[in-house]
């Protein structure tokens, strides 16, 4: 009864938030959060099966890319001297800025990947679904960059909150209603709302209460209902059983108080240590906060090295990237192709995955992949950076606001990285590119008129003087 009265909940409010924003994107981002991952069909040899998000997001890109062809043929085919002008939409967007580096890895993974078939490192049908779910997120950048235009931005911070309180009421009433009437309670991370895993859970989670702390901290948004999804977004993170997403949101508010030496960001972090305790209601998250106390304060090294001794899940992973890595040897400069560490982590007896995304890099794009995934990631945070600090073409305080939190999510993705491959969740992708998007698009519009300032209107001419009357004497 109570899945059936959260599913009433979330089409109503969906369907009240599209009735205000009746936009596809906001339509994408409310689905890729509030969608279960329901399976359709299993695919022979992989971990992974063909998804009902599969099929709706095909649909999607498939339209909004045949919907961008017609655009721009009609563009093309309407001239200057036709006196007949287009109406300026989202899809007159400037080119994005990340178009080669995100085609330079495309490129190169994809290589790797049809060099692995032939060398029979990875299966065919392997490397063909892991090089479309690749594809597939960098359309769905390129889908949010041209569909959200400047002025939505107000709207596409409404449609973001009102997923997160969403997923953050779902998630403590499915707790609330789970929980037995005798015994110990249940614990926080056995539930995930929508989401398969505490990795991809806390993994959106981390990226939305980023993007709301960059609305907050630099003065985009800080209404009501943005402060409230602000705090109970960091509280959901804290308890989501993803240390990965922990540990990078608390980099990003150390960040932002470097930065900017705001006082209110120090305050937040003394009030956040403080109630630590209280808030966080799972031990192993109060384990890494205690980890990570300990080391600030003491920076003693030994802290981190007896936290992976006896941490059995930091002590497996060390093992699997010692075996991944000593794997990598063997094919150093282009891997073993897309999906090709899922035969050698058979061969080992590994979970299902090496559980760190630039091991797994290694491991199927060899040191050629590597170094186009981090030419990528360096270049958005080079740009988003360079846009994110004021110019005179610079934006108001919400773009501004959204450039910043993009640029705080490529920091906390690639902190991230580390423990988790965060870049194979499409929810977390989902989220990801949607904030990379709409931070590219204010850094191509600032650029944009930077080179191309507007015109100044030429200069009205004085009126002419009313001629003298001639004198009768003088005629």
């Amino acid at each position: 009864m109570s899945h059936l009265l959260i599913t009433a909940a979330c089409v109503a409010v969906s369907a009240w938030q599209l009735w205000r924003v009746p936009r596809v994107w906001a339509f994408l981002v409310l689905f890729i959060a509030l969608m279960p991952k329901v399976p359709l069909a299993a695919v022979l040899g992989n971990t992974t099966p063909i998804r009902i998000d599969d099929v709706v997001l095909a649909i999607v890109l498939i339209w909004w890319a045949r919907t961008l062809f017609r655009v721009r043929l009609k563009a093309d085919a309407t001239s200057p001297a036709d006196g007949v002008g287009l109406k300026p939409d989202a899809t007159d967007s400037p080119p994005s800025p990340a178009t080669f580096f995100l085609l330079l890895y495309w490129g190169i993974a994809i290589a790797c990947t049809l060099i692995g078939m032939a060398a029979l490192t990875t299966e065919p049908l392997t490397g063909v679904l892991h090089a479309g779910r690749l594809v597939q997120y960098g359309l769905l950048y390129y889908f949010f960059y041209s569909a959200i235009a400047p002025d939505e931005f107000g709207r596409l911070v409404e449609v973001a909150r009102t997923a997160v309180l969403l997923l953050c009421a779902i998630w403590i009433v499915q707790h609330w209603t789970h929980a037995p009437a005798a015994g110990p309670p249940t614990p926080w991370a056995t539930l995930y709302p929508t989401f398969s895993a505490s990795y991809d859970f806390g993994g959106y989670m981390m990226l939305a209460t980023i993007l709301l702390y960059a609305l907050w901290s630099a003065g985009g948004s800080r209404s009501l209902l943005t402060t409230l999804a602000l705090v109970t977004g960091a509280i959901v993170t804290a308890n989501s059983e993803s240390r990965a997403s922990l540990l990078g949101l608390a980099l990003i508010v150390a960040i932002d108080l470097v930065w900017h030496a705001r006082w209110r960001s120090l305050l937040a972090m003394g009030v956040a240590a403080v109630a630590a305790p209280y808030v966080i209601a799972s031990n192993k998250m109060l384990t890494l906060v205690h980890g990570v106390t300990s080391f600030a304060t003491t920076l003693n090294g030994n802290v981190i090295r007896q936290a992976i001794a006896t941490d059995p899940s930091l002590a497996l992973r060390a093992k699997n990237w010692r075996l991944a890595f000593e794997h990598w040897l063997a094919r150093p400069l282009l891997g073993d192709g897309l999906g090709g560490y899922l035969a050698y982590v058979r061969q080992y007896d590994l979970p299902a995955s090496p559980d760190g995304w630039y091991v797994r890099v290694l491991a199927d794009t060899g040191v050629a992949g590597f170094v186009a995934f981090a030419v990528l990631m360096t270049a958005l945070l080079w740009m988003l950076v360079r846009a994110a600090r004021p110019t005179p073409h610079s934006a108001g305080p919400l773009p501004r606001a959204l450039v910043y939190g993009a640029a705080l999510a490529v920091v906390a993705m690639s902190a991230s990285a580390v423990l988790v491959d965060v870049f194979v969740s499409y929810k977390i992708m989902g989220m990801f590119w949607m904030v990379i998007a709409a931070g590219t698009r204010v850094s191509a519009d600032a650029w944009q008129a930077a080179c191309h300032p507007p015109a100044r209107p030429a200069p009205v001419p004085p009126p002419a003087l009313p001629a003298l009357p001639t004198s009768p004497a003088l005629s």
